[in-house]
């Protein structure tokens, strides 16, 4: 009798804890403020630019490993980036952070994507323009510890305005060499 409750309260316990296990969702944050958005009920800071938008994952691991093609894979679902060609993601930064519930860290290259774990949770934030090489970014309040972070750039079919002026700038230089042989 007495294993019938034991085993009648462990299947009560479980059903009961099963779906705090699968509780944690996605939630999109279209206006994410600096100064703080909600997660685990702390508010949460980070700076040094406002992202245009940020998704966060709460309570569990998002699932999936932690490797940088599982994270691009997960930017590129929430945020509905093609797997490949224009507007995919190509993985700009990495690297492991200290375990606290505030920090900061360095990003050595230009991203507009930017995953950052912590605890049992994710964040994925996104600039319209991206962010400059060397740029400090910086979390605050957070319900959990940071834990890794991965930085993405979205591929561009559209050559950028230095590199249009490199061209112009290369056609002048050959220009100017052939006047100079004609002279």
């Amino acid at each position: 009798m007495t294993k019938r409750a034991v085993l009648g309260l462990c299947l009560a316990v479980s059903a009961c804890l099963a779906p705090l296990a699968q509780a944690a969702s996605w939630v999109e944050i279209t206006d994410p403020a600096m100064s703080g958005f909600a997660v685990g009920g702390k508010t949460v800071t980070y700076g040094s630019v406002a992202a245009d938008s940020v998704w966060v994952y709460d309570g569990a691991n998002p699932s999936g490993a932690q490797s940088a093609a599982a994270i691009k894979s997960l930017v590129s679902s929430k945020f509905g980036l093609p797997s490949s060609g224009t507007g995919s993601l190509v993985l700009a930064a990495q690297g492991d952070l200290v375990s606290s519930k505030s920090g900061s860290f360095t990003v050595n290259s230009s991203f507009d994507y930017l995953a950052v774990h912590y605890g049992r949770g994710e964040l994925l934030f996104h600039w319209d323009t991206p962010l400059a090489a060397n740029t400090v970014f910086s979390l605050g309040n957070l319900p959990r510890g940071l834990s890794n972070f991965r930085a993405f750039n979205s591929v561009s079919a559209v050559p950028e305005p230095a590199t249009y002026g490199m061209m112009l700038l290369g056609l002048g230089l050959v220009g100017f060499a052939a006047r100079r042989r004609r002279a």
